[in-house]
């Protein structure tokens, strides 16, 4: 079952819309909007937007790792050299 939306668009977009119908990307207007939502919504679901993240930080990152070990032994020196209260 579908539901109908109403929305609005500039000329431009639903000239290109018309363009990409008679180019035969759908067979309709309504059908093009349709696959584009399904394809946006695809790449931005929480899943997507995990595996980016997953894909992104997959490999280690030298530099990253470094000045986390920097800051660790500087914050261990600063607690180490603070006098007892």
């Amino acid at each position: 079952m579908t539901v109908p939306i109403t929305t609005r668009l500039d000329e431009d977009t639903v000239e290109a819309l018309d363009r990409a119908v008679r180019a035969g990307v759908g067979p309709s207007r309504a059908a093009v909007v349709a696959a584009a939502v399904q394809e946006w919504l695809a790449r931005h679901s929480e899943e997507a937007i995990a595996a980016s993240y997953r894909r992104a930080y997959a490999e280690p990152d030298a530099e990253h790792d470094e000045l986390i070990a920097r800051l660790g032994a500087y914050s261990a020196g600063v607690v180490s050299s603070e006098p007892e209260r």
